[in-house]
């Protein structure tokens, strides 16, 4: 093509202008040009909580603009983007389906930079074009852009800027903008008028034969085709695709990338992590929070996620999200939303800790050591005092620790300096958290942190908790006394209304979230009143020999699957619904598929990781702790297993870990059960569509 458009120009030196069409022309695109479309609608949805389905907005917009080809009585091309624009808008707003829209402009702005968005990640240089024209501007001639689209001029202009085009171009026209095109011919006599121009003056390069030469060739401008046989039938190809098959086939190519020998053990969890922060980007955009807190430790590397999705999903213009690391921890915030002494009742610990020694009791709280000292004295527990007691807290220890003058003044003056402390630390974010509430984003599990600090706010500061996953049943909402909640989400799963097959096969092993979301500093122990370090750490040996020996390593393995994850799967259209489906499904290949590899590797890294409060269990002590819990419970209920094999999934890797510790001859592979639950839930699924017993036996 290149030598053809030479040797023309080299034997007619009348032309001095250069036409090009712009798509299959100078870019191609990896995808179908309808599917831009829905990408475009996939975006509108995300940035406006828009209350339709991706296809419902795509044959939305399609309706509009049929409806406007037939009523103004032009191309579809033709018609300026505004007006098909203010259509859908119309639309919608009769519809109720504005979502958080709050005007036209705000619509039109945001529809302009979604449009860029979806057009810019599916495209590519076409480089034999692009030379072609480089070579031609280096020889003087002026090169303008041409295409019959249905945007405003600006979004090609942008679309070269951004392929670093720029410096090619003398200037760009749109049929929209114009209201001619070329597959109706009046864009070129309305090209050479402006220019002033004949049309021997000029050249036109495009694929579209019939708009970008015969058309062309009416007014006196020669014609270049490109044929492009081999795109055409690709994009051909590509109008038969199937966007759950595409998802799943990704989905899976992730998950064999993190089980190749070079991946570190556990790195398959990206996945999860990767549907977490989906869904926390969507949650925040949809309810208009301006900022989110990552509470420490495990918010730590979810920030690092969140902050690379938001980077390649913000569209220009749109909600942009805040992010901030709180260093928090159960100790240091349950001492900040404690009562004073005459009024606590420890609750908490009650209820988790019953058995415990006064020492450990006090470790809870920081106070000095010569503090601690003068209350174990004063109870006459020297000696005593790391011995665990039985029921602690209806003890008689307990109930003249409550009332010793020294835990009274020590415990009232660490609580007031705690709470001022933090409440300097959290003004030095500079977020109006007073009115907007305070929006915390954590692993999960009950969300004991969020109550702390619901409490420490004397419940007048609504508190938006954003979890990976609860364990345990949500809060109470309003109470009687306040107006604000304590509100809380488990993204992944959580346990509302009842516990089903998705939830209880996510949260089966929360254990491993925990360890693949370590930070590379310590558990905020304490806080003080110096600005340059508000918080008291403390990290332990054992967990620096893990972070630096393990998940260092494995982090950044795990950062550089998500980011190819997000590139991918911002140009498929599927549905959350259906993203559950194939997460549950790959959770459930996590918990039961259990190499060798991965075992050793759970041994190794659980020695690194302590409860910071109560009496501090560690390592495999963890584990044995929730055999033995489960053990009892659940030993006898081998019909229930039989019926919701499920419930199981919680006790593989603690059962294969103390089996293995053992002897290593009791590895025994458990992949067994991964099918046996899988054509379980087809047989309830088939089952439940033909009779009542998912309501009597199983569900």
């Amino acid at each position: 093509m290149r030598k053809e458009i030479t040797r023309f120009l080299s034997e007619n030196n009348k032309v001095d202008y250069i036409f090009t069409d712009f798509f299959d022309t100078i870019v191609h695109r990896t995808v179908h040009p309808n599917f831009v479309i829905r990408l475009w609608a996939k975006k509108m949805i995300q940035q406006f909580n828009i209350p339709l389905k991706i296809d419902d907005l795509y044959y939305t917009r399609n309706q509009a603009t049929e409806y406007l080809e037939e009523k103004l009585n032009i191309f579809r091309g033709e018609f300026p983007y505004n007006t098909l624009v203010l259509e859908i808008y119309t639309r919608l707003k009769n519809n109720y389906s504005l979502g958080n829209c709050t005007s036209f402009d705000q619509f039109l702005e945001i529809s302009e930079q979604a449009e860029f968005s979806a057009e810019f990640s599916t495209q590519y240089l076409n480089t034999e074009t692009v030379e072609t024209l480089k070579h031609l501007k280096k020889e003087g001639y002026k090169i303008y852009c041409v295409s019959d689209f249905y945007t405003n001029e600006s979004l090609i202009e942008n679309l070269i800027a951004a392929h670093d085009l720029k410096s090619i171009f003398d200037g760009v026209y749109v049929s929209a903008a114009r209201n001619y095109s070329k597959h109706k011919g009046g864009l070129y006599p309305h090209l050479l008028e402006i220019l002033q121009l004949k049309g021997e003056q000029a050249i036109m390069i495009g694929d579209n034969y019939e708009s970008d030469i015969v058309h062309a060739e009416k007014f006196g401008i020669k014609g270049f085709f490109i044929p492009n046989k081999k795109e055409k039938q690709e994009q051909k190809r590509l109008a038969f695709g199937n966007d759950n098959k595409k998802y799943s086939k990704l989905i899976k190519n992730i998950y064999k990338t993190c089980n190749t020998k070079k991946a570190p053990p556990h790195s398959d969890y990206i996945i999860l992590f990767n549907f977490f922060i989906e869904k926390l980007y969507q949650e925040s955009l949809n309810k208009g929070v301006r900022n989110l807190f990552f509470l420490a430790r495990e918010g730590f590397y979810l920030k690092k996620l969140f902050d690379y999705y938001q980077e390649i999903n913000h569209v220009k213009g749109g909600a942009f999200i805040n992010t901030h690391y709180l260093k928090v921890s159960r100790k240091s915030t349950l001492q900040i939303g404690l009562n004073c002494a005459e009024e606590e009742t420890f609750e908490y610990y009650k209820v988790r800790y019953k058995n415990i020694s006064v020492k450990n009791f006090l470790n809870n709280f920081s106070l000095s050591e010569l503090e601690k000292s003068e209350i174990i004295n004063d109870l006459n527990q020297k000696g005593q005092a790391e011995k665990r007691i039985n029921d602690f807290f209806n003890s008689d220890t307990f109930q003249e620790l409550k009332i010793n003058p020294k835990f009274i003044k020590y415990y009232n003056a660490n609580r007031d300096q705690q709470r001022e402390a933090f409440n300097n630390y959290l003004a030095s974010f500079g977020v109006n958290y007073q009115e907007e509430g305070l929006n915390i984003i954590d692993i999960g599990w009950g969300g004991t942190i969020q109550d702390a600090l619901y409490d420490y706010f004397g419940k007048n500061i609504q508190v938006n908790g954003y979890y990976l996953g609860l364990c345990e049943f949500r809060h109470e909402l309003n109470d009687a006394i306040s107006k604000y909640n304590n509100y809380k989400r488990g993204l992944n799963f959580e346990v509302n209304l009842f516990d089903n097959f998705s939830a209880t096969t996510m949260m089966a092993n929360t254990d491993f979230y925990e360890y693949l979301c370590q930070a590379p500093h310590g558990t905020a122990m304490s806080y003080n009143n110096n600005p340059e370090q508000y918080v008291v750490e403390k990290f332990m040996e054992s967990e620096k020999k893990v972070y630096e020996e393990y998940m260092k390593d494995t982090q950044e393995f795990m950062f550089e699957v998500f980011k190819d994850l997000c590139k991918k799967s911002q140009n498929i259209c599927y549905s959350l619904a259906f993203s559950e489906k194939i997460m549950t499904r790959y959770a459930l290949k996590l918990n039961t598929i259990v190499s060798l590899k991965k075992l050793k590797r759970t041994i190794e890294i659980s020695k690194g990781f302590y409860d910071n409060i109560g009496n501090n269990d560690s390592g495999e002590e963890l584990y044995k702790m929730n055999i033995s819990v489960g053990l009892k419970r659940k030993i006898k209920m081998v019909k229930s297993y039989l019926i919701s094999p499920e419930k199981l999934l919680i006790y593989v890797y603690r059962t294969k870990i103390t089996m293995y510790s053992k002897n290593p001859l009791l590895f025994i592979p458990t992949f067994p059960l991964y099918y046996y639950i899988l054509f379980n839930r087809y047989l309830k699924n088939m089952i439940s569509t033909r009779c009542y017993l998912k309501f009597t036996y199983f569900r």
